[in-house]
């Protein structure tokens, strides 16, 4: 991509590169260069050891992780075996529930309707004992009012 850029031009590059203004950049190039080469050669073993050692570490927590996936496969695939020929009668089970349901919503119904017969009726014998109650007391105040006019014509008499 970048070759495109310098192509018919290499004599400006070459020009570009000679020039002497540039020598300091140069020399400091070669500085970076020779301290990145010095530290790559005498590090090298260092690093290398600390790559075993982390590599030492991933394998071993890759062995565990796979007699976990290959636990967890057995478990997995003896469940699904401990589940087969399970379909039919689970098939039957559901049907039951279902019908079991539908009658349960049924009876609910049902029992809801015959509390409020019950209900009713009972609201119906209170209505009526509380007129019992009301005729009485009406009985028992005309009573009364009789009971006192009486005694106050019998005390006028006297």
């Amino acid at each position: 991509r970048h070759a495109g850029l310098y192509f018919g031009r290499e004599g400006e590059v070459a020009a570009f590169l000679d020039d002497p203004s540039l020598a300091l950049l140069r020399e400091r190039a070669r500085h970076v260069r020779g301290a990145l080469t010095w530290t790559l050669r005498t590090e090298y073993h260092e690093r290398l050891t600390d790559f075993h050692e982390h590599l030492r570490e991933l394998a071993e927590a890759i062995d565990v992780m796979t007699v976990q996936y290959e636990s967890f496969i057995r478990i997995r695939q003896a469940a699904v075996h401990g589940y087969e020929g399970y379909d039919v009668p689970i098939r039957r089970l559901r049907t039951r529930v279902g019908d079991a349901l539908s009658k349960l919503e049924r009876l609910m119904a049902y029992q809801g309707h015959m509390l409020e017969l019950v209900a009713i009726e009972e609201l119906d014998r209170r209505r009526g004992r509380l007129l019992g109650y009301r005729d009485e007391a009406r009985f028992a105040l005309a009573d009364s009012y009789d009971r006192t006019t009486t005694a106050h014509v019998v005390i006028e008499q006297n």
